[in-house]
């Protein structure tokens, strides 16, 4: 049986798991469903229609599935998969589009005062420093980290691998394996680290360091077409030519941002 603080305010408790624990002064609406392993810290709020997976744990201060204007009128959609750490204050904000909603994927640590805004998507394994902001239909994909104070804007990607540094103003693409920094940002560096402990042995960081060395000139300027095509003309390699497509689609966008495709659950 789920253990409710009798100071909790839990509007459907058969929607809990039977191991779910709810500290005192949280609330928990009447769409919420929660997995199994959770625990719900004191003071948290959670509302809307919004589907928490298993082993997730809320610190005090959380605010999960809240309208955008903070209007309940409407139950807005956000699922935050298993494995997700919310620490103090963080706010995830219910998705405006009925079908995909706010989505977190599985196995962030999301740190103290960090913001998820409406429909953004977040595609999981990612750190996000205290303070990071995703915008509203941002898209975040695997593996990222950030550093404290960034900020992604509206429909920007930041791609797979990269990592901003702090106070990071992200208002176009980030393209993947890349350290980005500055205001707006510029690419700095291959993110070597991160690569090695995501498991990248030396010769593929090599390869895509050696790549980034050709289509980047160290002043933040985007890729040449002639670049990216002299670039896949020399490397026979999956992770350069997902850089060179992920470059390309966001060249391709008006204001530098490719928007993903939306994640729509079943």
């Amino acid at each position: 049986m789920s253990e409710i603080s009798d100071k909790a305010a839990v509007a459907n408790p058969s929607a809990l798991a039977g191991d779910v624990r709810v500290g005192p002064f949280s609330v928990i609406g009447p769409e919420v469903s929660i997995g199994p392993g959770c625990v719900v810290h004191n003071n948290v709020t959670i509302l809307g229609a919004t589907r928490i997976g298993a082993n997730c744990e809320l610190f005090p201060g959380c605010v999960v599935g809240i309208a955008p204007e903070g209007d309940q009128a409407r139950a807005g959609r956000c699922i935050i998969e298993s494995g997700n750490v919310l620490r103090e204050h963080v706010i995830v904000e219910a998705g405006l589009d009925d079908e995909a909603g706010t989505y977190v994927g599985p196995n962030n640590l999301i740190m103290v005062g960090c913001q998820i805004r409406h429909d953004a998507h977040l595609e999981g394994e990612g750190i996000f420093a205290n303070f990071t902001c995703v915008e509203a239909h941002a898209y975040i994909e695997k593996y990222v980290r950030t550093y404290g104070f960034t900020a992604v804007k509206s429909y920007a990607t930041v791609g797979a691998y990269a990592l901003t540094t702090g106070y990071a103003s992200v208002e176009r693409d980030v393209p993947p394996y890349a350290i980005v920094q500055g205001l707006p940002t510029q690419v700095r560096s291959v993110n070597s680290e991160g690569l090695r402990r995501c498991g990248f042995d030396a010769r593929t960081i090599e390869t895509i360091k050696a790549a980034f060395r050709m289509l980047f000139d160290g002043r933040g300027t985007f890729p040449t077409p002639e670049a990216l095509e002299a670039t896949e003309r020399r490397f026979d390699n999956e992770h350069v030519r997902y850089l060179i497509d992920c470059l390309r689609r966001s060249a391709s966008a008006p204001t530098g941002r490719r928007r993903q495709p939306a994640h729509v659950q079943d």
